[in-house]
């Protein structure tokens, strides 16, 4: 068992240099840190002011505080796709995260949804199966929150096509090694 152990579980040292897609070293960690601190502060500071009433839909695409995290997973302010609905009296949403596919698609992870009308133009959007979350609607970038309601534009929203590629390849990850 203890062998087995060792196979599922290795720690390679890296070499001089190398580094594995972390975004945050050093200084600019630090930094970050604090800067996620302070955003915390601020939810906590507004949540004792305000009640949230958002009601969100399947396939609406928002902006996200996905807070400050570890190694490779997704950061700071980042779009997302809304996967089931969520009603204004519930606090928390379940959110794809989404990126751009400028550094490619990975096999297993990544949907690709090619362009999605309202994101960047030219740029092609992939969901990220892999990471999804539920986050609480705290962490959404709302012009609502800021401009008059006469102000906010239109919500992109994802067809419903492209959302059954995200749960099909969802369902995909957490099954593929059962059977």
């Amino acid at each position: 068992m203890g062998a087995e152990k060792n196979e599922r579980f290795k720690l390679e040292p890296k070499e001089q240099g190398e580094s594995r897609g972390v975004k945050y070293e050093g200084l600019n960690g630090v930094k970050s840190q604090l800067e996620w601190i302070k955003r915390q502060l601020e939810y906590a500071s507004f949540s004792e002011k305000y009640k949230l009433r958002y009601n969100l839909k399947r396939g609406e695409i928002y902006e996200f505080d996905w807070g400050y995290n570890v190694n490779v997973e997704f950061s700071n302010r980042h779009y997302g796709v809304v996967l089931a609905d969520s009603n204004e009296f519930n606090p928390l949403v379940i959110v794809c995260p989404l990126k751009t596919n400028r550094h490619g698609a990975h096999p297993r992870s990544d949907v690709d949804l090619g362009f999605i009308e309202g994101l960047r133009e030219g740029v092609r959007t992939l969901a990220v199966v892999n990471q999804i979350r539920t986050l609480d609607k705290m962490r959404l970038y709302t012009k609502t929150a800021i401009a008059e309601e006469s102000e906010v534009e239109e919500v992109p929203k994802l067809e419903q096509g492209k959302i059954k590629l995200i749960l099909a390849a969802y369902q995909t990850l957490l099954y593929e090694t059962i059977e």
